[in-house]
């Protein structure tokens, strides 16, 4: 592996360490002034996209039942409660099989509510909650599983949160007086604490998702980027490069990249490439703008015998051998050092599931020290059965979205929290259980918008900012030289490349992929089979294959059966 020698990136400061707002009072009642440029980048004005219909397709009345002061009336700042009463038969199986939501949509504010204890002695969950911003919400109490989902008695229902009317002016200045929430430090996971707003409530100096929505912090506004912000990148003389490790459901985030990115046209097939579903790597140059996916797994290798010098776990679908410490954490170490963090790539920022602190931990030293870009540790948006509506799901969670590390590089990112409020928006909508992919495909706004999902832009908007603009996206757009580049005359350059198999299993990490690379013209490229080539993966020990099954897992390839088996590593017949 060659030395890595680091690309000259732009200079990068961090311009303020905001951690209360009751202790910045002096920076708010600075006269507001801002930097201005002769670029122009135009906020998001397109159309509001509401919720989709919840209750037409989940009628089924549940047998619990729901009480609480907090299900019709709230007032901002006060603690407002609900309870539901467990109907008898569900006991056993409440928080492993059956589990709760409770979900307020407003026209301008949407929140979840979680729970905050369990008294199995009265078959009761309790619910508790703080509001910020007053209003009518429609609140809706679901009983949820794998297999079914039902309304409560009396859900939706019409809660009023009562409260001062809110000045929508000042509160769109204090929104734009904050600081740009990649210019603050982030180790903190609460720097994203927040609501999810309106462009009305939301400030307008820095724009919205293309939905409309956004995801406001207290601490800070997000710098939203168009793709004519884009297309600057594009054309910049300084290179910037995304890279998002993970799985189908981070994909999205890629995707959302490339929806962002790419124009119109461009973009028409997107849903029929090779780019909505890969099980290798992909890639996407557009002049100095690189994006990058890898499907990256590792959350699911076993790390019990990482210090045993004799033994390993295995786990096998059917007759191929998908994981085991060697080949499915091992490539994945090799990837680091022999693709990523070499001169092939020298990413700015990269995003990257992590369930597993010794995973990052082992990961972390294959970083080279003079690499001086970004690690966002993404708890991803699904990990444990239910975890975001139990209290003991909710604290695995935050657990292994704080994950400990004194390299300042890593910082740590709850996709979890960030996602919540849109659990009734994904894939399989509304139905919050079937799917947790919010890369929904769509034609919003004639064409404009391929890919809804709300979640993945704003993660893709995060990493736009520290990519492209770490010191604000104002600081940004000053100092490019030539603002041209808006204009659709100019010419540019689009690559697209993948290494990619006809299905999911065997599934292993290549450690150097041999990637194929063509010219866009037009619109990207239908998936072509001729493309795809199947990787060849080792096979399990035929003694493991005499074991019985575990179970059954339904992959994106096929049903297979699940063997798991504890080998020698001196076993010849693997």
């Amino acid at each position: 592996m060659k030395p890595f020698k680091p690309l000259p990136v732009y200079q990068r400061k961090t311009v303020s360490n905001i951690t209360d707002l009751s202790i910045n009072k002096a920076f708010y009642e600075k006269p507001f002034t801002r930097n201005l440029s002769k670029c122009i980048s135009t906020p998001n004005t397109g159309p509001i996209r509401r919720n989709i219909d919840i209750v037409a397709r989940t009628k089924t009345e549940s047998k619990c039942e729901v009480f609480g002061e907090g299900l019709l009336h709230a007032s901002v700042g006060i603690e407002a409660k609900i309870t539901i009463k467990v109907d008898l038969s569900l006991n056993k199986t409440i928080h492993t099989k059956h589990f709760f939501s409770i979900l307020a949509v407003g026209e301008q504010h949407i929140f979840a509510i979680s729970p905050s204890s369990v008294r199995r002695d009265h078959f009761e969950v309790h619910f508790s909650y703080t509001p910020t911003i007053p209003g009518n919400y429609q609140l809706y109490v679901e009983e949820i599983s794998r297999s079914s989902q039902k309304q409560l008695p009396g859900s939706p229902f019409t809660l009023i949160i009562n409260g001062s009317a809110i000045d929508v002016n000042e509160r769109v200045k204090e929104a734009n007086r904050l600081p740009s929430c990649q210019t603050i430090q982030q180790h903190d996971p609460s720097w994203l604490d927040g609501d999810w707003v309106t462009r009305d409530l939301a400030g307008d100096e820095r724009g919205t998702l293309r939905s409309g929505w956004v995801l406001q912090p207290r601490r800070c506004s997000f710098d939203i980027f168009t793709t004519d912000d884009l297309e600057r990148a594009s054309l910049s003389s300084v290179s910037s490069t995304i890279v998002v490790l993970g799985r189908s459901t981070e994909r999205g985030i890629f995707l959302s990249l490339i929806d962002l990115a790419l124009r119109t046209k461009e973009k028409t097939n997107l849903k029929d490439s090779v780019l909505w579903r890969c099980w290798g790597m992909e890639e996407v140059r557009i002049g100095n703008l690189r994006l990058i996916y890898q499907d990256f797994r590792i959350e699911g290798a076993s790390m019990k015998h990482m210090n045993d010098s004799t033994h390993i776990n295995i786990t096998c679908h059917n007759d191929t051998k998908v994981s085991d410490n060697n080949d499915f954490f091992g490539d994945a170490i090799g990837f680091f050092q022999e693709t990523l963090f070499t001169e092939k790539i020298q990413p700015d920022v990269v995003i990257m599931v992590v369930l597993n602190d010794l995973q990052l931990e082992i990961l972390e030293k294959t970083i080279p020290p003079l690499w001086n870009g970004t690690f966002y540790a993404l708890n991803g948006f699904k990990a444990h059965e239910g975890s975001l509506y139990t209290p003991n799901g909710k604290e695995t969670d935050t657990e292994s979205a704080n994950g400990f590390t004194l390299d300042k590089r890593i910082r740590n990112l709850n996709g979890f929290k960030l996602a919540t409020p849109w659990r009734h928006t994904t894939e399989e909508a509304p139905f919050i259980m079937k799917s947790m992919h919010w890369h929904k495909p769509c034609n919003d706004m004639n064409g404009k918008i391929r890919v809804c999902s709300n979640p993945t832009e704003m993660i893709a908007q995060i990493l736009l900012g520290i990519a492209i603009a770490p010191d604000g996206k104002d600081a940004w757009l000053v100092s490019l030289k030539n603002c041209e580049s808006t204009t659709r005359n100019v010419s540019r350059k689009i690559r697209f490349c993948h290494d990619c198999p006809k299905s999911l299993f065997p599934w292993h990490i290549k450690r150097v992929p041999n990637l194929k690379c063509t010219t866009l013209k037009g619109s990207l490229p239908n998936v072509a089979k001729k493309d795809q080539q199947a990787w060849k993966g080792s096979l399990c020990p035929k003694h493991c294959m005499a074991s019985n099954p575990v179970g059954k897992y339904d992959t994106q390839s096929g049903s297979v059966d699940v063997r798991i088996c504890t080998i020698l590593k001196i076993d010849d017949t693997l």
